[in-house]
């Protein structure tokens, strides 16, 4: 009978990190963006052939940000996936009968915590 685990109180250090790391590239991004509307303000200001060019442009921004789009929910439910794995691989690992059973619920024990 496996040993009842408390709560988690802090996140691992990868987890943390990992999300530092996405606030930090939120915010990279948040910057750029706000510096492409001001360069787009400026241009729809002037006169002259720079409307041709930025209607290309915002056209080319506009797919780029679909793909971006695309590929982050790709990703969710790539994520979605491996998780779901893990669980079936655990569940079947807590579920293994015998002394392998056994040795694969210390090992789990091991490489988890």
């Amino acid at each position: 009978m496996p040993k009842p685990r408390g709560p988690r109180s802090a996140p691992r250090p990868f987890e943390a990190s990992r999300a530092a790391g996405t606030t930090d590239e939120l915010d990279r991004l948040r910057r750029e963006r706000d510096e492409a509307r001001a360069l787009l303000q400026d241009l729809l200001k002037k006169e002259g052939d720079g409307g041709a060019v930025l209607a290309r442009r915002l056209a080319a921004l506009e797919e780029e940000r679909m793909v971006a789009r695309g590929q982050a929910v790709e990703a969710a439910l790539a994520r979605g996936r491996a998780e779901a794995a893990l669980k079936a691989l655990s569940d079947a690992i807590d579920r293994a009968p015998g002394i392998e059973g056994w040795l694969l619920r210390r090992a789990k024990r091991k490489v988890i915590l």
